[in-house]
């Protein structure tokens, strides 16, 4: 696992190519990063990949062929294997989304949502030479939000734990349950955390007060 921002991987407007797929709730988190730090399709470009298990050769996302947003820009993959093996030769893993290429080097960032949230809002993407093509023109999304502020990081780490567990990884448990007990364990995890967000929103307009966090985007 790489990092934005660091010598190996700069942040660097356009160098960067993110592949994420819609029906995923790991890549939508990223999304709603890239959104919330008003990082425009020109700092980091993204590519959404189909949820097509008949088609792809290992893990379920292919790229599209009608809109040019569902191709591989890079190298012209046919599905997300392809993408990992072109990048990372020899690789046995999950061909999982979201993922982070940096273009530059051919090599993958990053694979986990949690650290690509976490990377673009500490990312600051240099502004170009010309100065204005990397900005983001929609003054309706003229916000950059710090979704991991510095007197609420405790609260968001404990937070994000229990969400994962009981949410994220909850309803993961709920649709691969082998056994009906398995299933209503998990559904009553899934319950009981729901309870406790309702509980908080009823007290805050956002689960850690009045400002959105990372822990919301989950």
């Amino acid at each position: 696992q790489g990092k934005l921002g660091t010598s190996e991987h700069p942040a660097v407007p356009g160098r960067y190519q993110l592949y994420v797929g819609n029906a995923c709730p790991w890549c939508h988190r990223v999304l709603l990063a890239k959104v919330f730090r008003n990082i425009s399709m020109a700092q980091l470009p993204h590519t959404e990949l189909v949820d097509d298990p008949t088609k792809a050769s290992r893990g379920g996302w292919v790229f599209g062929t009608e809109r040019d947003d569902q191709k591989d820009p890079l190298f012209g993959s046919y599905d997300l294997r392809a993408l990992y093996e072109r990048c990372s030769p020899g690789y046995t893993g999950r061909c999982t989304a979201p993922l982070l290429i940096d273009k530059e080097t051919g090599t993958i960032v990053s694979n986990e949502s949690e650290d690509l949230v976490r990377m673009l809002n500490e990312v600051d993407f240099e502004e170009s030479t010309a100065g204005q093509e990397h900005r983001n023109d929609d003054s309706k999304n003229s916000f950059n939000v710090d979704l991991y502020p510095p007197h609420l990081q405790a609260d968001i780490d404990a937070a994000n734990r229990w969400i994962y567990s009981g949410i994220n990884n909850g309803v993961y448990r709920c649709g691969f349950a082998t056994s009906q007990s398995a299933y209503d364990r998990a559904m009553d995890d899934v319950t009981k955390s729901l309870d406790r967000v309702e509980g908080m929103l009823s007290k805050s307009r956002f689960l850690l007060g009045e400002k959105i966090t990372e822990s919301d985007l989950r």
